[in-house]
């Protein structure tokens, strides 16, 4: 398995440059490590970090959160690239 990248790996093109991608989760599937996750809707979503799970509480739905993770328990996350 290739290694993951994390949110000190972006060089600065790519931390500094508009997101170009978007990928909604399933609430199951990994993805690549992403720059920053946008939340739809009122959550708590289990995410993975790191090969982690954490229980982000408290996230507010139209918001940007720059945190890099490779999974989300919930739908209501889009990842951002």
């Amino acid at each position: 398995m290739a290694r993951q990248k994390g949110i000190n790996d972006f060089a600065v093109q790519e931390s500094v440059a508009p997101f170009i991608k978007a990928v909604v989760s399933d609430g199951s599937s990994s993805v690549d490590a992403c720059r920053a996750i946008y939340v739809k809707a009122n959550s708590s979503p289990v995410l993975t970090v790191n090969g982690v799970d954490i229980t982000f509480s408290g996230l507010i739905a139209g918001n940007i959160y720059p945190i890099c993770t490779t999974k989300s328990s919930s739908n209501d996350v889009i990842f951002l690239y």
